[in-house]
């Protein structure tokens, strides 16, 4: 019988083939030219995404926050725990992180450059967004958190996945069904196998990233954006988008929205590690 780690690893396998997110492995810092565009200000107001992770930090915590970015989460809610690591190895989040901590005045966070599996750092609480489609070997990974976790591990991933949401708008114009990334279905089965059972909570506030730029677009605009998702050019692609439009986007009195944007939502997954070391 296949396990569910080998299913995991053989999804990832699949992606990485077909080009899905090569670029995460490719030496050197790939997220410097982008990594501005994940800081956001701390003292934002706190939507209810940020609140449900929220709910289960103490003041006492310390709170590691593995692949962090800019601290576009951990930041925020740095006024929940009594102190935050940012577990970060890209150069250019960790730029981004310090200057939106200095510039919000927070003082209790310090920072470890190394990759999550040669780290050191434990703490009570460990949160991870958007890591897991990129970790081919899960099982060490997830035991590395739990047994790092003094009190509880928190996992967000998007649903679907960041690299799926194009797959129905390449489905409907170039006839492709990519391979998919490990997402939710793949970790939920893998965390079952290993004896856990967390709590699945969908967040209920859509992507941050999502914007009123993205939605009740032009005819023209809707048909740019399509083509960018596409990375195309390509004249006859441009001509099966403009005679799919209603296919891959809904229609209002406003304009045009992408349906492969439509609903994604983010999906908390955590558990308590209640002083149980997995090996």
């Amino acid at each position: 019988m296949t396990s569910s780690a080998a299913r995991y690893a053989a999804v990832y396998d699949a992606a990485l083939a077909a080009d899905r997110f090569s670029d995460h492995q490719m030496p050197g810092d790939h997220w410097a030219d982008l990594a501005e565009l994940f800081r956001l200000d701390p003292k934002r107001p706190r939507d209810a995404n940020l609140a449900a992770v929220a709910e289960y930090l103490e003041p006492t915590d310390v709170f590691l926050d593995v692949g962090g970015g800019a601290g576009r989460i951990s930041l925020a809610l740095a006024d929940c725990a009594h102190e935050v690591v940012l577990i970060e190895p890209s150069p250019g989040m960790r730029e981004q992180f310090i200057a939106a901590r200095d510039e919000a005045g927070i003082s209790n966070t310090r920072i470890a450059t190394d990759w999550w599996m040669d780290s050191n750092a434990v703490g009570d609480v460990i949160h991870l967004s958007d890591v897991t489609y990129f970790v081919r070997d899960i099982v060490p990974f997830v035991i590395k958190l739990h047994n790092s976790a003094s009190r509880r591990v928190m996992i967000q991933l998007w649903r679907p996945t960041p690299g799926d949401m194009g797959s129905m708008l390449k489905e409907a114009v170039l006839g492709e069904s990519p391979p998919r990334w490990p997402g939710l279905p793949e970790l939920s089965a893998v965390l079952w196998e290993m004896g856990l059972l967390p709590e699945i909570r969908p967040l209920p506030d859509e992507p941050w990233w999502l914007t009123d730029a993205e939605r009740d677009l032009s005819e023209e605009s809707a048909i740019d954006l399509a083509m960018r998702w596409l990375e195309s050019e390509d004249d006859r692609t441009l001509s099966t988008v403009e005679s799919n439009l209603e296919r891959v986007f809904v229609r209002s009195p406003k304009g045009w929205t992408s349906r492969w944007m439509s609903d994604p939502r983010a999906v908390l997954i955590t558990w308590e590690t209640g002083g149980r070391r997995l090996t």
